[in-house]
């Protein structure tokens, strides 16, 4: 008898195939049973379990292929949940800025004001109140107490968005001036120096250097659209109030 052919008559006495081979080599007496009345010698079982376990193989392999492919879908879209997430988070936050800035805007040119805090006129953290009040976010009254109000920033303008306040100290290392960073370099801001309401740059200006060298805290206030500022009557025990802001020492806006 050829190993073939005997090969396929011991794949025919177990009805469950390749499985039913294997299954034989654990169970010895009903194995040896079922070799007597075949005809089959051990050497022909030795290759029908080889045989049974490359095919066994091949179909696992198969399996874990189809099972990685049908993962890798889902962990695509999950990874692509999760940056489309972000993005909604980033344009949330980003719009609630702009409302924020657009609000100021239509009091650019109001005078300033020492101790103002109406469209009549503003001091620096009278403007800022305002326009967050507008927008549901309650801010104390003076910058030294906003610099307790919501969560802080790191120091440097690289790590602003737009919407955060901006804390100056003046002729002293006290905080005594505030403004809303807009973004790209800019703030927005009632100053003395800059007779009112209206936007000033960071840059190599004379003014926008002295801006950037009081620059002492940043706070942030809002986030996706939400107030970050605690409750207002803990920030006035921490910090109560003392005294209207004093008007800057900038170099006046040409």
């Amino acid at each position: 008898m050829s190993r073939i052919s005997a090969a396929a008559r011991l794949f025919s006495l177990v009805p469950l195939g390749v499985a039913g081979v294997l299954a034989a080599t654990l169970v010895p007496r009903t194995a040896s049973a079922q070799i007597a009345h075949a005809g089959v010698s051990a050497s022909d079982i030795e290759h029908g379990i080889a045989i049974g376990r490359i095919l066994i193989d091949a179909v696992h392999r198969s399996s874990s292929a189809s099972a990685s492919r049908r993962r890798s879908p889902t962990s695509s879209s999950s990874g692509a949940s999760a940056s489309t997430s972000s993005a909604r988070v980033s344009a949330s936050a980003a719009r609630t800025a702009r409302r924020v800035l657009d609000s100021g805007e239509e009091f650019i040119g109001t005078p300033y004001v020492w101790g103002g805090s109406t469209p009549k006129g503003f001091d620096c953290s009278g403007f800022v109140q305002y326009v967050y009040r507008e927008h549901g976010v309650e801010l104390p009254r003076t910058s030294r107490q906003m610099a307790h109000a919501g969560i802080g920033v790191a120091v440097r303008i690289a790590s602003l968005a737009p919407g955060d306040l901006m804390l100056f100290s003046g002729s002293t290392s006290t905080i005594s001036h505030v403004a809303i960073y807009a973004g790209n370099g800019r703030i927005l801001h009632s100053s003395s120096s800059g007779h009112g309401v209206g936007y000033d740059r960071l840059d190599d200006t004379k003014r926008g250097r002295y801006f950037k060298s009081h620059f002492v805290a940043a706070r942030r206030v809002i986030e996706n659209g939400a107030s970050l500022v605690q409750s207002l009557s803990l920030i006035e025990r921490a910090v109560p109030f003392d005294h209207f802001d004093p008007p800057d020492q900038a170099p006046a806006r040409p």
